[in-house]
C-alpha cells in the first residue's frame, strides 16, 4: 500500500498511534501502569522466559520506570492515566524532538527489550525470537515477517541488536518515510493493523 504525501506527513503521528494501541493491554483507551506491566508480562513469557530471571527482571523494571517517566512528563492532568492526546504530544515532544529525552525515557527500555529477544545473549535476534517479541505486541506472523524481512537488510538471517536499537529509535522519533525503523512493526500503512482509533490485535 504506497502512502500519499498526507501519509508521510501523519507518519510519526501514526506510528505513535498505533504504539498507543500496542500499550493499551486491555483495550479501554487510556494507558495505566497495568498497561505497562502487562506488556512486559507478556514480552517474558512470549519468550519464554523465566519471569525470575535477571533478564526479566530487568526489563520489568525497565517498564516500571519508563512508566513513572512518560506519567510525569506525559499526564497532563495527573489523574494517572495517559490519554492517547497526552501520549501523542508527549511522545513528540519528549521524545521526537528530544534527543536527552529519549535517552532517558526510551532508550532503556529498548535495551531491555532486545536483551530478552537475544536469548543467547550473542547480540543477534532470529526470526523465532523476533516473532515471540511481536506476539507479544498482538502482531500476526505476516507483520511479523514483513518486519524482519525489511529489517534483515543483508539478508544474513539474522537481526543484531545494535541495529533493532536504531530501528527502535527511527519508529518512535523519526518522520522520514525512508527510515528502515519504520518496519519495525511491520507494514505501517497497511489498513489491517489500524482502525482509524486503535490498533487491530
Amino acid at each position: 500500500m504506497s502512502a500519499t504525501p498526507q501519509d508521510v506527513t501523519a507518519l510519526l503521528d501514526r506510528k505513535i498511534d498505533v504504539c498507543f494501541g500496542h500499550g493499551d493491554q486491555n483495550g479501554d483507551g487510556v494507558l495505566e501502569p497495568a498497561d505497562a506491566l502487562a506488556l512486559a508480562a507478556r514480552i517474558i513469557a512470549y519468550l519464554g522466559e523465566p519471569f525470575n530471571s535477571p533478564k526479566a527482571q530487568a526489563l520489568l523494571n525497565a517498564f516500571e520506570n519508563f512508566w513513572a517517566h512518560v506519567s510525569k512528563q506525559f499526564d497532563e492532568n495527573s489523574d494517572g492515566q495517559i490519554s492517547p492526546a497526552e501520549w501523542r504530544a508527549g511522545l513528540t515532544r519528549g521524545f521526537a524532538q528530544d534527543v536527552a529525552g529519549y535517552e532517558a525515557g526510551f532508550k532503556p527500555l529498548a535495551e531491555a527489550t532486545f536483551a530478552i529477544c537475544d536469548r543467547d545473549g550473542n547480540g543477534r535476534v532470529h526470526p523465532k525470537e523476533f516473532a515471540g517479541f511481536h506476539k507479544a505486541f498482538g502482531m500476526s506472523p505476516h507483520q511479523s515477517q514483513i518486519a524482519f524481512d525489511k529489517l534483515d537488510t543483508n539478508r544474513n538471517g539474522y537481526l543484531e541488536v545494535d541495529e533493532l536499537l536504531t530501528a527502535w529509535q527511527e519508529y518512535y522519533t523519526s518522520d522520514d518515510p525512508a527510515a528502515g525503523g519504520n518496519w519495525l512493526f511491520g507494514d505501517i500503512w497497511e489498513d489491517n493493523i489500524w482502525n482509524g482509533t486503535r490498533v487491530k490485535l
